[in-house]
């Protein structure tokens, strides 16, 4: 389940960014002459934080036991 959850935000994420690129392609690349910082509208910004969405809601996977330590005395 979290490997579909993962793999689908991720082609979300990759989805609505090039639809934002097909949409408005002067909105995601901007000037850089005059040198200014670049408007980014608010549904590609929201597109892209979509992808941090596993890191939330997936579970995290289980931890495996670890084998408890030998002791000196225990080997001879």
């Amino acid at each position: 389940m979290r490997a579909w959850l993962v793999s689908g935000s991720g082609i979300a994420v990759a989805g609505l960014v090039i639809w934002a690129a097909s949409s408005d392609p002067a909105a995601l690349h901007p000037g850089v002459v005059p040198l200014i910082a670049p408007a980014l509208p608010l549904w590609p910004a929201l597109a892209v934080l979509l992808g941090l969405l596993p890191a939330f809601v997936a579970p995290a996977p289980p931890t495996p036991a670890l084998p408890s330590p030998v002791s000196a005395k225990e080997t001879s």
